[in-house]
């Protein structure tokens, strides 16, 4: 059996799925009275989360959550209804838990409110996880489908023009729902807006609001949040160089109306069959909702760390340590101090856990070793005759310097204009992305967090370019022509 890695996260711990590596399988819906997805491996390697799927099973999952939303939209769109309710409370859970002094908590009180917070988060994150997760992870199934509907319906019509195709399915799959980042955005502008019209200081109340509001978004897994200094350095950066500032105000408030009319104004001029009108607007709902999720974990992990901080200290064990605790045995290790401190340390240097959906194991040291030495990895192949390929996340050409950026101290190597690759993106890289031409990575379909902030910066994007980082290397000249997903050097 092949098998093939579905994602691989650097700093991360058990707190992310490991502790509840079965609960996934329950929030995949079953084919004729069969779970599809039968068993998959978590490694955890120094901070590192890989896991690893059969092939054979991303594919059938992915083939048939595609058919599923097809035939029966009602199903997905109950179900991301369903997704934004919890992840609301899940999150709103979390900013309530800003408030408590931990300090003065009882054991068993610290222990409620760590065993609710994890619960709602693992909820939270695996409730849709067969759209936001499964459905593209296996060739872009329900894109591919989508894509080459209005294709067809164009050509109907007599437009047969590649860019017209990618030029609307780019605008009919843009969520026109406001998210964190646009909050943040929004928010940062007005700050700067009032900064100069008040001439406040750097270290005014206003400044501080923002930055108490908005720190935990770089967060990831396990950290870290910005500094005030870095919002005010970014303040100070602004500060007259932001043109037309009230009308750019204006444009950010008003862009997802205006972006709801263009879709409208379009669907009406290809006459496009309200059945596609209903699938475009689930894909909305999958992009929106992959991102909403990923924020409100990430502020859920800035506001577990703070509880877990609390339990290390009170076991005396390091934070790193307390991060690898599953949900159960915190309780009794609070309530009498019964606890593996050599598990914990194995589980962090190298540990697989095994799940199915009825149960779960983890393996160590050679064992674990042994268990992912055996895996029949799917290999694959890249061929570079034409240049790189991937899918096109936002129309558009560019030609420009290669910058690698993966991780928060590579940031600043973008100094604008430049090709950004990566193998994925997350919200700490958002100031390089931002000064960047153009946004390519080696992982992700159109749900992909790089896609996302592509549409809303409107720069060309490239996704899904398998291998790219290895082959380039920072300075390299590239032309990306992302309308028809390649990159080539030049």
């Amino acid at each position: 059996m092949k098998w093939r890695i579905n994602f691989s996260i650097i700093n991360s711990n058990y707190n992310l799925v490991g502790h509840a590596a079965n609960q996934f399988f329950r929030n995949i819906p079953k084919k004729d009275g069969q779970q599809l997805f039968t068993e998959w491996y978590l490694e955890h390697k120094d901070g590192r989360v890989t896991a690893y799927v059969p092939v054979t099973v991303i594919r059938d999952v992915a083939n048939w959550i595609k058919d599923k939303i097809i035939t029966e939209p009602e199903w997905a769109e109950k179900l991301h209804q369903e997704t934004e309710a919890i992840n609301w409370e899940y999150f709103n859970y979390a900013k309530s838990l800003l408030v408590k002094n931990l300090e003065i908590l009882s054991n068993e009180e610290l222990f409620g409110i760590y065993e609710k917070l994890r619960a709602l988060q693992m909820e939270s994150h695996v409730k849709a996880i067969s759209t936001t997760w499964f459905l593209e992870s296996d060739d872009e199934v329900y894109s591919v489908y989508l894509r080459e509907r209005l294709k067809k319906h164009l050509q109907s019509l007599g437009v047969d023009d590649l860019v017209k195709v990618i030029e609307y399915f780019t605008i009919l799959t843009t969520p026109s729902k406001e998210n964190f980042s646009q909050q943040e955005e929004l928010d940062f502008l007005e700050l700067v807006g009032r900064v100069e019209k008040e001439n406040l200081n750097l270290d005014a109340k206003p400044i501080k609001e923002y930055y108490n509001k908005w720190k935990w978004t770089p967060y990831g897994y396990i950290g870290p949040v910005y500094t005030l200094e870095y919002y005010q350095n970014k303040i100070k950066e602004s500060l007259g160089k932001i043109k037309n500032l009230s009308e750019l105000i204006v444009e950010e408030k008003s862009r997802n109306e205006n972006l709801k009319k263009q879709q409208i104004v379009l669907q009406q001029e290809i006459k496009l069959p309200e059945d596609l009108q209903r699938l475009f607007k689930i894909a909305q709902d999958i992009i929106w909702l992959k991102d909403f999720r990923k924020y409100c974990i990430w502020h859920g992990h800035y506001v577990l760390d703070k509880i877990t901080k609390e339990i290390s200290k009170r076991l005396n064990i390091s934070h790193v340590q307390a991060n690898y605790f599953f949900t159960e045995e915190v309780k009794n290790a609070l309530s009498v101090g019964n606890f593996d401190e050599h598990i914990l340390n194995e589980r962090n240097k190298y540990s697989v856990i095994w799940a199915n959906e009825y149960e779960q194991k983890v393996c160590y040291g050679s064992e674990a070793h042994k268990i992912i030495d055996n895996l029949d990895l799917e290999k694959i192949e890249v061929n570079l005759d034409g240049g790189f390929k991937g899918t096109c996340a936002y129309p558009g050409a560019v030609t420009g310097k290669v910058v690698i950026v993966n991780t928060i101290e590579e940031v600043n190597k973008v100094k604008g204009e430049e090709i950004m690759l990566a193998v994925t993106t997350y919200p700490a890289l958002l100031p390089a992305m931002k000064k960047a031409a153009a946004l390519v990575t080696e992982d992700g379909g159109i749900t992909c967090h790089a896609a996302i902030v592509a549409r809303e910066l409107k720069i060309p994007c490239v996704v899904g370019a398998k291998k790219i980082t290895k082959f380039l290397r920072d300075g390299d000249m590239v032309e990306v022509d992302a309308t028809n997903g390649i990159i080539k050097k030049v």
